[in-house]
């Protein structure tokens, strides 16, 4: 593709190739009347016994009926030459603008794409900002549960929360997926359960785990009714929370609430059941 300067410059060259119709008449002119010079300097006769007479001036050629066809004919030729020569100009000038205008629009086309990535640029890194913003807020937030669940004394269900688990773990769990992003385990989680798995095996006298399914291996309420009344307060507050979380695993029993786990425990204890 020509650049602007070379099209200028072609523009400049083809002006100066076509002659105006003055300057062909103007030629024309100057050869005629060299030929008149020319032939009145050969027609002069001489007379070896007579003063030398100069012979008649001719007609000269442009008055005649030729020199008047020539001249027709030339002024035709001349205006059929500026005629071709300005439609070529024109035809040139034309593609030249075609060209220019090609390239003015892509050159805006251009700018207007690099406008729009650039906005599109400076949107996705907001967007990434704000994202970050609401996973640092959710981490916040999730923290501030599981400490929450710690001070209220449910230990058991502050272990499952920790370690992902669990429907308060739902919650969260939404929103981070949302975010595009994954609830992990806190700090301290796994610590923390085995802990708390071997306190309450200790308590109960059998193997108790935690995991995605709850607290395994408690048992009935009842049978645990002689800890849960020797046991001091922390005991009662550990039991509490781990039978109030129970277990969804086939074959154990789901969570039961404080009061009912005093009321079960009340009714066996008097007795001497256990």
């Amino acid at each position: 593709m020509p650049s602007l300067d070379q099209i200028l410059r072609e523009r400049r060259r083809a002006a100066r190739r076509v002659p105006t119709a003055a300057q062909e008449v103007a030629r024309f002119n100057r050869a005629r009347d060299a030929e008149i010079a020319r032939r009145a300097r050969t027609t002069t006769t001489r007379d070896p016994d007579r003063t030398p007479v100069a012979a008649p001036a001719p007609v000269p050629f442009s008055q005649t009926e030729a020199g008047l066809r020539f001249a027709a004919k030339t002024q035709r030729d001349l205006l059929t030459v500026q005629r071709e020569n300005a439609a070529a100009l024109a035809r040139k000038k034309q593609a030249d603008d075609l060209i220019l205008l090609a390239a003015d629009q892509k050159f805006e086309a251009a700018q207007l794409q690099k406008r729009l990535d650039d906005e599109a640029k400076v949107r996705a890194e907001e967007r990434e900002r704000a994202r970050k913003a609401n996973i640092n807020q959710l981490r916040i937030e999730r923290q501030g549960t599981f400490s929450t669940l710690m001070k209220s004394g449910d230990q058991a269900r502050a272990v499952m929360f920790a370690l992902g688990f669990g429907p308060e773990n739902d919650i969260f769990d939404v929103r981070a997926r949302a975010l595009g992003t994954t609830v992990r385990e806190l700090k301290g989680a796994q610590a923390l359960r085995t802990t708390t798995q071997e306190a309450l095996s200790r308590v109960l006298d059998r193997q108790v785990t935690i995991g995605r399914e709850g607290v395994r291996g408690l048992g009935a309420a009842v049978k645990s009714a002689r800890s849960f009344i020797q046991g001091g307060a922390d005991v009662r507050t550990l039991l509490t929370s781990a039978f109030g979380l129970g277990s969804l695993r086939a074959g154990e029993r789901p969570g039961i609430s404080a009061a009912r786990l005093a009321e079960l425990t009340s009714e066996v204890t008097p007795v001497g059941l256990l």
